[in-house]
């Protein structure tokens, strides 16, 4: 096995901007589908 396909470890950069940007879109998504809910609910 390469270094290159080497899975990267947990303190690795790409591995927290991928984890940011993962979370970022789990946020935007809730905060839409709160604005939905808001919108056309009550």
């Amino acid at each position: 096995m390469t270094p290159d396909t080497a899975p990267p470890d947990p303190g690795s950069r790409q591995f927290r901007a991928t984890l940011f940007r993962v979370m970022a879109v789990q946020v935007a998504t809730l905060l839409f589908l709160w604005l939905l809910q808001a919108r056309y609910t009550g």
